[in-house]
């Protein structure tokens, strides 16, 4: 027997972006789950299986940051990928800081996402190491973490 589709847990309160990201996530062979806030994604059962997050920025009630907090607080330590409308160099510096994976801009590129997603897998099997964060207007070597698609 094989082994099961790694899971991938999408936080994002726009219903179309959460939707194409799960469509676009599954087509990588990932199982997906979707939820359109934090509050959803921290009461899910499933969330103890997530082998990575992709986690919207600005959330309602909670934002992207604190839900990652609270996460990591209560011992669930998952890779990171954030994702935002608005490219502020600030959000890509906090990202940074508390050990995400990427931060991509929305919309995002599917290649970029595809090697965030990847990223996150691989260090979640390999603690300890985090590298640079991609984002999308980085140079060459860091390309995944900032490139914006028209």
């Amino acid at each position: 027997m094989g082994k099961s589709p790694k899971l991938i847990c999408i936080v994002d309160d726009d219903e179309s972006v959460r939707r194409a990201l799960g469509r676009l996530t599954r087509t990588y062979g990932f199982d997906v789950e979707l939820m359109e806030s934090g509050r959803e994604c921290l009461d899910g059962a499933y969330i103890d299986r997530a082998a990575c997050l992709i986690l919207d920025v600005s959330l309602p009630s909670m934002d992207g940051f604190e839900l990652h907090a609270l996460l990591k607080a209560s011992g669930r330590d998952i890779p990171t990928v954030f994702i935002s409308a608005h490219d502020d160099e600030g959000y890509k510096e906090r990202a940074k800081s508390i050990g995400a994976v990427a931060f991509l801009s929305k919309p995002c590129d599917q290649n970029l996402l595809r090697d965030a997603i990847d990223k996150a897998i691989a260090s979640k099997n390999t603690p300890g190491k985090k590298g640079d964060i991609p984002s999308q207007h980085s140079s060459s070597h860091t390309k995944a973490y900032e490139t914006k698609v028209p």
